[in-house]
Formats: structure tokens, C-alpha cells, sequence
């Protein structure tokens, strides 16, 4: 398709979502950041005020390109108590920037907050080093950004970084170098793994039950399930996707289910007690799968966002038959956002509620009537 011909069709995509946000959503907040956000993720802590309005953190980051710093940014966000259609127009809720911090000389590909303390923040960049920030310990509008800890272990950059909701400051993180590490915050470097990936580590993620247990997965196509407690017992997954992992993640409801998404743009359910064959394929995206998450509030729910511009929500509770190339599970389609979906975060707050970040500098916040899809 020809670059105009698909602009055209993004431009009247956007159109008809437009006129039918009263329909579908509870809630659409939509707000240009100045750069593109890599990440994205709320904060759990929600503070309500005296004139009926709640306000809430979000992390973000910046992709500037080379043509300005990039920075660790918190933005608040200040809402109605109660969201009635009216609010949908109304400009009621807004974004403003409540604290930046540079980190120089680096592309920042992902930050994540530590799960025990979330003022601790580790950032995934261009360089080996992996970055801690105690965001409590800087200023509103800092000018220096010295990072407050530097975990070194890997040989090159990437994006996969995650915690341990169990242990507290201890993470993990892959990337170019074909390698995971385990880290402690206070103690650095705790283990390496140099050998259960053959090609790139592109995601990973600590299990929500066991604290010794991860899963990563790779750019051939192959997953890892690892139990620290003994190196010997990993389990593989060769070819878990027809093309790259691009994201994985483990249920918070049940020990044994984890979700896996690719540039073959299907997601994939997995049984760790039985690696053979997936649960379930999801089919519904047209590009690639970059980012999948289960929801924090409904077992049998997860999203996905895509390289298609969609966020997409699945039910696993409905049907697995396949109808035009689409899952049934498919429950609802964000269609709003006009560029690349990298990276959405579930409200751990607000069941339902979505942020999603473009690649167009666009965010979004948004919310699906709870009544009409669980």
C-alpha cells in the first residue's frame, strides 16, 4: 500500500473512531506528549481530593532521537471521582509533568519500577549498564540525573528488564548480548546466564508465585522457562513462534499460565507443566505483537499492542473457534492511536482501564464498560 493511500486510510480509521467513543468507552483522555513514550505504567497509588477528583501517577519515558536528552519522566493524572459520559468531551481530566529526570548519553528502551518501592526505577538503555533511579531522591526538575545505582554484568543494550514481585531489588534483564542477568540492587551482579539463548533476549518475566522461577524469550523464536534454584533445570521452548519473541508474560491468577507475543503476530497461551503444544493461538492482529499483559483484576483477560496501531483485549473464556482469521477470544479492539502501539500499562487501580503509548508521540487513556464485556 502506497504511503499516501495508507496515510488516507489511518486519517478515516481515526474518523469513525472518533464518532463512536460515546458508544464503546467509559472513559477517552487523549494527550500529546512531546516526545514518544517507550513505556508507559501506572503508578498503584491513587490519592482522591476534596473537589470529587482522584488524581494518579504515571511513569514515562522519552525517545528524542538524538535531538534532545532523554528523561525519566512521572506525569499526574487528574480525573473526575466519578466518569459520566459528559466527562468524555468535557476536558475534565488532565496530564501535567510532576518530575524529570535526564539520563544523559543514552536512548532509554524501557523503564519499570520495582514493585515493593516504586519510587525505584530501572531503565533498559543503548548501553550495558542497567540504571537504578530513586526517583525520591531527586528533584522536581533535576538537572544533573546521576543515576543512583549502576548494575553492570551485561556487554551490550537491549529492552527486557523485569522485577521480582516476591524479592525485594532484585530484577532481571536480557538484550543484544544473548544473556540474562540477575541483579540485586544492593549487591550488583548475582548470576549470569550466558547460555540458554542463542540469539537476542528480547523480554522477560519474573513468575508472580515462585521467586526463583523466569521466562525469556528470544529473537529465533524460542522461549526459556529457568529455575534459579537449579541451572541445570530450564525448560525450552524451540519454536514457540514462527517468528520473533517480542513479549512475554506470566499470569498474576494462575502459577502455571504465561502469554507470549511475536512479529508472526499471534499470541500464545502456555501450560509450563506441558510445553508441547500452546493452549490457545490468538489471532486478531495484523502486524507485530509487541507488548502482552494479563490483567491485574480478571484471570482470563489480557491485552496486546501491535506495530498495527490496535490495542487488543482477549477473554480466554470465550470460545477458541476461529472466525475470518480473528479468535473468538477477541473481546474488544482499541482502534484510536494512529502509529505504533509500543507500550500499554492496566490501571492496577480502575478494573478495565488502559494507558497505551504511540509512536506518534500520542497517549492515551481509556476504559471499556466493565457491565457490557465481563
Amino acid at each position: 500500500m502506497a504511503k499516501e493511500e495508507l496515510n488516507n486510510l489511518i486519517e478515516e480509521e481515526f474518523k469513525i473512531w472518533k464518532v463512536n467513543i460515546p458508544y464503546l468507552y467509559d472513559l477517552v483522555f487523549t494527550s500529546a506528549l512531546e516526545w514518544p513514550s517507550p513505556t508507559v505504567q501506572w503508578f498503584p497509588d491513587l490519592q482522591r481530593h476534596t473537589n470529587n477528583t482522584v488524581s494518579q501517577k504515571i511513569l514515562l519515558t522519552t525517545y528524542t532521537g538524538g535531538s534532545g536528552e532523554e528523561k525519566l519522566i512521572i506525569s499526574n493524572i487528574k480525573f473526575p471521582d466519578t466518569v459520566k459520559n459528559e466527562s468524555l468531551v468535557s476536558g475534565n481530566i488532565s496530564l501535567n509533568v510532576q518530575q524529570t529526570i535526564p539520563v544523559f548519553d543514552n536512548e532509554i528502551n524501557r523503564a519499570r519500577f520495582c514493585p515493593q518501592s516504586p519510587s525505584i526505577v530501572a531503565c533498559k538503555t543503548e548501553s550495558a549498564d542497567l540504571l537504578i533511579y530513586d526517583t525520591s531522591k531527586h528533584p522536581y526538575d533535576d538537572p544533573v540525573g546521576k543515576p543512583n545505582g549502576v548494575l553492570k554484568g551485561h556487554q551490550d543494550g537491549g529492552y527486557a528488564v523485569s522485577w521480582n514481585t516476591k524479592e525485594f531489588g532484585e530484577l532481571i534483564s536480557g538484550g543484544r548480548d544473548k544473556r540474562v542477568c540477575v541483579f540485586n540492587i544492593n549487591n550488583g551482579l548475582v548470576n549470569t546466564y550466558n547460555e540458554i539463548h542463542s540469539s537476542i533476549v528480547n523480554d522477560l518475566c519474573f513468575s508472580c508465585f515462585n521467586p526463583k522461577v523466569f521466562i525469556s524469550g528470544a529473537e529465533d523464536g524460542s522461549i526459556r522457562i529457568v529455575d534459579m534454584r537449579n541451572s541445570e533445570h530450564t525448560s525450552l521452548i524451540s519454536s514457540a513462534h514462527s517468528g520473533t519473541i517480542e513479549c512475554v508474560d506470566f499470569s498474576p491468577f494462575k502459577a502455571e499460565l504465561f502469554a507470549s507475543g511475536s512479529s508472526d503476530k499471534s499470541i500464545k497461551i502456555w501450560d509450563t507443566r506441558s510445553l508441547k503444544e500452546p493452549l490457545v493461538t490468538l489471532c486478531g492482529h495484523v502486524d507485530d505483537v509487541l507488548s502482552v499483559k494479563w490483567s491485574p483484576h480478571y484471570e482470563s483477560i489480557l491485552g496486546t499492542s501491535s506495530k498495527d496501531r490496535r490495542v487488543n483485549i482477549w477473554d480466554l473464556n470465550k470460545s477458541d473457534e476461529q472466525v475470518e482469521n480473528e479468535s473468538q477470544e477477541l473481546l474488544f479492539i482499541h482502534g484510536g492511536h494512529t502509529s505504533t502501539v509500543g507500550d500499554f500499562s492496566w490501571n492496577p487501580c480502575e478494573p478495565m482501564e488502559i494507558c497505551s503509548v504511540a509512536d506518534d508521540n500520542i497517549l492515551h487513556v481509556w476504559k471499556i464498560p466493565v457491565n457490557d464485556y465481563i
